[in-house]
């Protein structure tokens, strides 16, 4: 059972129900709608087709934030040349709050994904000074970028807060939030979702990569969005940052998803590139929940054929990975139970783990103590058994369960059977919950099959 979990961007090469049912076919088990190429209405009829072609998949809505475009006619900027721009002209979005937004003399701004870049080196009101260091032919809807600026006033547009609004209404699984900054930015989207939706930070921006220590603190998980990352960051510096990324997120136990570009050349083409296969085999050691597939299944021309073939990098990939326990080790009382569970399952070669849990959250403790076998999860909840399909290695069932411990570890094992999940002689390690069915697990207990 691979353990590395896909996630796939829907868009019009997919966007129906044969579509979806193409990519769970081929491996998906979460499906990304991207609010930047989608409007609220068409949002909300979007997570109604994905409920109707996917039931059991989670859905991952992915807030745009404060993209920053050229919003002025095209212009060619000379190299040393001064231009006078507003932040209007950048995209940046003033308003009541007045002011430069956090933009100061010094500050660079980047253009064309950092093809041309410029410096600030004076500032009137809301009107730059800009020298221009790399110049070119800029495009108007070309893309900005403030790798040097903390701008001020939050994350969230008003777009980005009726979105949110139809993800909390139709029970989504995931909300990332884009051009995230500080925890602060992470603790302002929990008030307007609740507790019932994953909350994901995108780190995109240096700011965010200085603190993300922090924000993986307050997040249940985060993304490397490799895209602006490397933009606002040397490219050079990014497989560091993406390794950073996703040493933080298993120190503290939350999700991660590697992101952006990683078979990039099968948006055209039926094979990826070795450079690709490399890209995502790295993310498998790095240790990263999930990989994410964007413009490859939106608008690919082989949509089931990428997702298979990023299936097989990954299983590959598994098969020469053991991952350290470093949620245990950074929290040895909270991982004490759910750590032994997966030391034991290493040491005996157990065929899986089988997690009997309310809320999912035991299951997710597993997770983040990367076992070397699949955890398979019996919930109840419908809606916590989508969530799990983002966590690695975490097959989510849902099974009735009653407060008689004895019995609902009986009808998993029997529902995990009738699955063709176990054979006979299969040895599994189960972890519950004999204390109280709802809290943490406190039983491990050893099946094996007959």
């Amino acid at each position: 059972m691979r353990l590395t979990k896909i996630v796939a961007t829907l868009g019009p090469a997919t966007s129906s129900v044969d579509g979806i049912r193409g990519l769970v076919n081929a491996g998906a088990s979460v499906f990304r709608l991207n609010c930047s190429h989608l409007s609220t209405d068409e949002l909300a009829k979007s997570i109604t087709l994905v409920r109707e072609a996917a039931p059991t998949s989670a859905i991952l809505v992915d807030i745009q934030g404060p993209k920053l475009r050229f919003a002025q006619d095209s212009i060619d900027l000379v190299d040393g040349a001064l231009v006078s721009l507003s932040l209007s002209d950048l995209g940046i979005e003033t308003g009541a709050r007045g002011g430069s937004r956090g933009v100061a003399v010094g500050h660079r701004i980047l253009m064309d994904d950092g093809r041309l870049e410029t410096v600030v080196e004076d500032i009137d009101g809301e009107t730059l000074s800009l020298r221009v260091v790399r110049g070119g032919f800029l495009k108007k809807g070309k893309g900005v970028n403030l790798p040097d600026t903390e701008v001020s006033g939050g994350v969230l547009g008003d777009k980005d807060l009726a979105d949110l609004r139809v993800a909390r209404k139709m029970g989504v699984e995931i909300v990332a939030i884009s051009f995230v900054q500080s925890p602060a930015d992470i603790v302002a989207v929990r008030e307007l979702v609740g507790e019932n939706i994953l909350v994901f930070a995108k780190i995109e921006r240096p700011q965010a990569l200085e603190r993300i220590d922090e924000i993986c603190a307050v997040s249940d998980g985060v993304m490397a969005a490799r895209g602006d990352l490397g933009v606002e960051t040397p490219f050079e510096s990014v497989p560091a940052a993406q390794s950073r990324i996703a040493l933080s997120a298993l120190q503290r136990g939350v999700i991660s998803i590697c992101a952006t570009e990683m078979l990039e050349s099968m948006t055209t083409a039926t094979r990826p590139t070795r450079a690709e296969v490399a890209d995502v085999s790295g993310a498998v050691r790095d240790g990263f929940d999930a990989v994410m597939l964007s413009g490859e299944t939106a608008v690919g021309a082989y949509p089931n054929e990428t997702v298979m073939a990023m299936a097989r990098i990954c299983e590959a990939a598994e098969k020469r990975v053991s991952m350290p326990n470093y949620y245990a080790d950074a929290n040895p009382e909270a991982a004490a139970v759910t750590a032994a569970a997966t030391a034991l399952a290493k040491r005996i070669s157990a065929h899986l783990i089988l997690s009997v849990t309310f809320t999912g959250f035991s299951a997710r403790l597993l997770a983040s103590c990367r076992p070397s076998c699949a955890i398979v999860a019996a919930t109840p909840g419908v809606d916590k058994a989508r969530q799990l399909n983002i966590c690695r290695g975490v097959y989510p069932m849902v099974v009735a369960r009653d407060g008689n411990i004895t019995s609902s570890i009986a009808t998993a094992v029997q529902d995990a059977r009738a699955l063709h999940l176990l054979a006979s002689g299969d040895t599994i390690v189960v972890c519950a919950s004999r204390l109280n069915p709802r809290s943490d697990a406190d039983t491990i207990l050893l099946h094996i099959e007959p």
